[in-house]
């Protein structure tokens, strides 16, 4: 990854390699609410 932003030192690179706990579960949550909310209206429409 170093090389392919064009960064010297991989020190550099580093920086982008971590998130924010906030981040990563605000995102995590936005993703399992997208795919439960499919799977359970799939259920749903599927006993009508």
């Amino acid at each position: 990854m170093q090389y392919q932003m064009g960064h010297e030192h991989a020190s550099t690179t580093g920086i982008y390699q971590f998130v924010s706990d906030d981040f990563r579960n605000s995102t995590l949550r936005a993703a399992l609410d997208r795919t439960m909310d499919e799977v359970l209206g799939v259920q749903i429409r599927g006993q009508w």
